[in-house]
């Protein structure tokens, strides 16, 4: 029998502590298949154990067999867990902690919460035994379950690790993974609480950012601006710095422009509106068009200037889309202005031409004209040039601009007819030969 032949084969292994893991995995798989030679395997997996010389080894295999028991259902793990703890005091202070470490994210897996906590807070290292309870948080945050009785019982648990958790960034670590739990669990009151204990600035941040996108996404968010106001507003007195960037970013991100310019206007905080356009070119331009669209007809006319004035630093084709939301949502002529120069930068001379015509202040419409005549020159298109050199309404711009089209032409002309010149003459240096 093949069951058979592998446990007899499981004896040949020559290292001691590679033999007994091997037996806990053998057993496991036999209990999952209520096949009864799973003592058996067990078994042998303890008596392995004895030809371990090294403390340490010994200690982590125990840990092996004991994950293995607890996975195969059979109750007797706690006591493997309990002989763990107990001898591991033997060794030395890394040695313990390492497997203190070990056993309890062990028995976190094995849905232990109790005893993990148990192992973790023995740890002697402070980093390691913080680090080590933010663990437990985010492996219990994220098996939160839809059953009330079991999530109450594991929140208290989370909240008995804070208790614990005294250092920073590590309290704030686990209240993030919390606060996402909260959200996944409809808690939002309950996220707002968490962030509002961090006591890290780069942390909460984050953790601000993820709940407001959270909320955006799931399309609730409208509800709890004001909820957010007063967190933004805790936060940046904690802190010293203004959290109001990030919400209004966050929901100009996620598509709610209005909202976003609405909390800036309600914060007193309107300078932050050409930051936040900014920020939102760069990681969703998508997002512009409520952004832009919720803005006053002065408010736009600053953050459209920005915005070309980025574009206008690596003007690409692929930046139309972005340009042309621009042009449709702000009235300015100075934004239009620029946005000309785009198209002229991108070689659309026929659009930026169109723009300029549209222009009524005279020293634009002169600009951006004067800029698509120039292109004209370059194109060689005299005759465009000049059409375009007409509609300049400033008299020395149009003169200046004029006069450089003329001596253009000149010498455009002046090279046609020496190159005849040259033709000809070649022709009767060839005949004469």
């Amino acid at each position: 029998m093949l069951i058979v032949e592998v446990l007899e084969s499981a004896k040949d292994i020559p290292d001691p502590y590679v033999r007994a893991i091997t037996y806990a995995r053998i057993g496991e798989e036999l209990v999952k298949n209520s096949h009864p030679l799973y003592k058996s395997a067990f078994l042998n997996a303890f008596e392995s154990l004895v030809s371990v010389d090294d403390p340490f080894k010994m200690l982590k295999a125990l840990v092996a067999i004991g994950t293995s028991l607890g996975r195969a259902k059979i109750k007797a793990y706690r006591k493997v867990f309990a002989r763990v703890f107990s001898e591991s005091r033997s060794l030395d202070p890394l040695q313990r902690d390492e497997i203190l470490k070990m056993a309890s994210l062990a028995l976190l897996g094995l849905g232990d919460v109790g005893e993990a906590i148990t192992f973790a807070v023995e740890i002697s290292d402070e980093r390691l035994r913080q680090s080590t309870l933010v663990s437990l948080v985010r492996g219990i945050s994220r098996s939160l379950e839809v059953n009330p009785i079991k999530t109450a019982y594991r929140l208290r648990k989370v909240r008995l690790i804070l208790e614990y958790l005294t250092d920073e960034p590590y309290r704030s670590k686990a209240l993030l993974e919390l606060s996402k739990a909260l959200v996944a669990l409809g808690s939002y009151g309950g996220a707002f609480s968490a962030i509002r204990e961090m006591g890290s600035r780069e942390w909460a941040r984050r953790a601000f950012k993820e709940l407001a996108f959270r909320l955006s996404e799931l399309g609730v968010i409208e509800r709890y601006v004001e909820q957010f106001i007063a967190l933004t507003e805790e936060l940046s007195k904690k802190f010293g710095e203004d959290f109001i960037f990030e919400l209004s970013t966050a929901l100009a991100l996620a598509g709610r422009g209005n909202l976003a310019v609405q909390t800036l206007r309600k914060l007193g905080d309107e300078s932050f509106l050409e930051r936040v356009a900014l920020d939102v070119l760069d990681k969703n331009p998508s997002a512009l068009e409520s952004f832009l669209a919720s803005l006053s007809e002065q408010e736009a006319s600053r953050v459209g200037k920005a915005i070309m004035n980025r574009v206008l630093e690596e003007p690409e084709p692929e930046k139309r889309g972005i340009v042309n939301t621009v042009a449709r949502f702000i009235r300015s002529e100075d934004v239009w202005a620029k946005v000309a120069r785009f198209y002229v930068l991108i070689g659309d001379v026929e659009s930026a031409r169109r723009i300029g015509l549209a222009l009524q202040t005279p020293k634009l419409r002169s600009v951006v004209m004067a800029d698509v005549a120039h292109h004209y020159l370059k194109l060689g298109d005299i005759e465009k040039a000049i059409d375009t050199a007409l509609e300049v309404r400033e008299r020395r711009f149009a003169s200046l601009l004029m006069s450089e089209i003329l001596i253009k032409a000149l010498h455009k002309e002046l090279k046609v007819l020496g190159n005849g010149k040259a033709q000809v003459s070649g022709g009767k240096t060839r005949k004469q030969a």
